[in-house]
């Protein structure tokens, strides 16, 4: 079987979010809030299609990472900012940082 092309493939984008509330939230409470409120915008098919991936988060400072297929990045973006509650508390969700490599969030 012969392998995928390079340009065939998908590139990923990881974007660093914060959560603003008044609560410190746990990380299985953010990712659940961050894939529903994507699967609310995108649907089930944008989100596969995008490739959504909760990775990582950090609940002292309350930052998390999130994987995204590049060609959906600015849906995914929207769908992050039209979070407006994590677990019936208010809070606010913003994209901050964007990179093609992990290691640079």
């Amino acid at each position: 079987m012969k392998p995928i092309l390079p340009v065939l493939k998908e590139n990923p984008r990881y974007v660093q979010f914060k959560i603003s509330s008044k609560q410190t939230l746990s990380s299985k409470d953010a990712g659940i809030a961050i894939v529903a409120g994507c699967k609310r915008f995108l649907g089930e098919l944008g989100v596969a299609k995008a490739g959504i991936q909760f990775m990582k988060y950090d609940t002292k400072i309350q930052t998390g990472v999130l994987r995204t297929n590049s060609k959906m990045l600015n849906e995914t973006k929207a769908a992050l900012a039209l979070i407006k509650d994590v677990k019936g508390k208010k809070a606010t969700v913003s994209a901050e940082k964007v990179s093609g490599i992990l290691r640079k969030l």
